[in-house]
């Protein structure tokens, strides 16, 4: 699942588990992605809703308390001055994939297979058998690409209250 057959000590960065003085870099990293490839998917309002161009300390606190519950496994890349280069995370307990995100600069380079790879290994670890998700337009060739099958079209409900457009979909994962 890695990019190229690689094994994770050959690839140029480090995969490693999410810590709470990441979530700043993992919501740029958030912001990078969306506003670099979904502004073709979705309207500027979902955009800008989805990821402000302005990140306040009430968003990155509230992503430091959803790091420390531990409800959700995340997983980060990172190079080798520790710069974050995408994330990604579980909830096992609802046998979800909530997103990988990679920073608009390092798209196409295996960054976010290789996270995904990761995720797959610490849900096989905790027992799961699958994952679902609700992926957005602009990612639905990165999943299916990754073995994920698409089932329907959803709405994903925003804070604000409006809908964005999403593809629900699962994949089995095999001990």
């Amino acid at each position: 699942m890695y990019p190229d057959g690689m094994t994770p000590a050959e690839l140029p960065y480090l995969l490693r588990r999410g810590r709470p003085d990441d979530a700043l870099a993992i919501l740029e990293v958030q912001r990078s992605a969306i506003r670099g490839t979904a502004a073709s998917a979705y309207s500027q309002a979902i955009i800008d809703e989805w990821a402000p161009y302005v990140i306040v300390p009430q968003r990155v606190e509230a992503f430091v308390r959803w790091i420390e519950r531990g409800e959700e496994l995340v997983v980060v890349a990172v190079d080798a001055t520790e710069r974050v280069m995408g994330f990604g995370s579980i909830v096992p307990g609802n046998a979800e994939l909530r997103a990988v995100y990679v920073a608009a600069e390092h798209g196409r380079q295996g960054v976010g297979r290789a996270i995904l790879g990761r995720l797959e290994e610490l849900a096989r670890e905790v027992g799961m058998t699958e994952l679902r998700m609700d992926a957005s337009i602009n990612a639905v060739h990165f999943y299916e690409a990754n073995g994920f099958v698409s089932l329907e079209r959803g709405e994903h409900l925003m804070s604000s209250g409006g809908r964005m457009a999403c593809v629900r979909m699962r994949k089995a994962i095999h001990p």
